[in-house]
């Protein structure tokens, strides 16, 4: 498993900036953008149409591109440096001891992105990942974490169920599943103590979010602990979200009004 750190093109960046602007997208994600640059009008952004909105956002965010160049370059060589020094050489044990494969072989063509997007899409078909340039050291190393550990059980799921990886993305139930396993299985492995996680690994919204009466990462971890192997893991939760997929994109979507 190996991890490269480089920066993120603008027009990549931009792309995906502006699919969380579109209208009819949620105001939870609509915000991100602009709780992270203040300079940004929420309110004139939300009273425009969404090409003008476009073109407003994509032209300021040009400005903040040049102006913070210097400190994404700064960030890239802190990150790398810190990420070589403290994690690199314990990724691959790590990862072996969580995912009860040997994982030496898999995943060493992974790039972490960083730009301007503090929203950090991945793309599992090319192992790649974005980093907010403004995130402390120790929360691009965790998101680092969080994105290799969505590669790892993708590469795995595929491997046991062999099926179409078009469904590894947003809204398929597998990608929905995939956001919630990725908390329990950093919490309950060798991969917590690669680095310091943050109280939210997954989306905030999870954490008081309950089916049938217990708190889902509950649910999640007495099936991870118990598993007979990954596989077995796999298998036991993809048939408990299968079960209680209305119920769960219900809250979902009431959370992110």
């Amino acid at each position: 498993m190996k991890l490269k750190w480089q920066q993120k093109d603008f027009n990549e960046d931009i792309e995906f900036i502006l699919f969380h602007q579109k209208d009819g997208t949620p105001e939870w994600w609509q915000k991100q953008l602009f709780n992270a640059y203040p300079e940004l009008n929420y309110k004139y952004a939300k009273s425009v149409s969404e090409s003008e909105r476009f073109d407003y956002i994509t032209s300021q965010m040009k400005f903040m591109a040049q102006k913070r160049q210097p400190t994404v370059e700064n960030s890239i060589k802190i990150f790398k440096d810190s990420w070589n020094a403290l994690v690199a050489g314990k990724l691959n044990a790590a990862y072996s001891s969580a995912f009860d494969n040997d994982c030496s072989d898999i995943l060493n063509d992974m790039a972490a992105e960083v730009g301007l997007n503090p929203i950090c899409p991945r793309n599992v078909s090319d192992h790649s990942f974005d980093v907010y340039h403004y995130f402390e050291t120790k929360w691009a190393i965790s998101t680092a974490l969080h994105e290799i550990t969505h590669f790892a059980w993708f590469t795995f799921w595929q491997k046991h169920f062999q099926d179409d990886p078009a469904d590894y993305d947003s809204p398929h139930l597998k990608w929905l599943l995939s956001e919630i396993v990725v908390e329990t299985i950093i919490r309950n492995s060798d991969i917590d103590d690669l680095s310091e996680q943050p109280n939210y690994i997954a989306y905030s919204y999870f954490y008081d979010m309950t089916i049938n009466g217990e708190l889902i990462f509950d649910t999640m971890k007495k099936m991870y602990l118990e598993r007979k192997d990954i596989y077995d893991f796999m298998e036991r939760s993809y048939a408990w979200i299968q079960a209680n997929e209305n119920e769960l994109r219900a809250k979902i979507a009431e959370a992110e009004k």
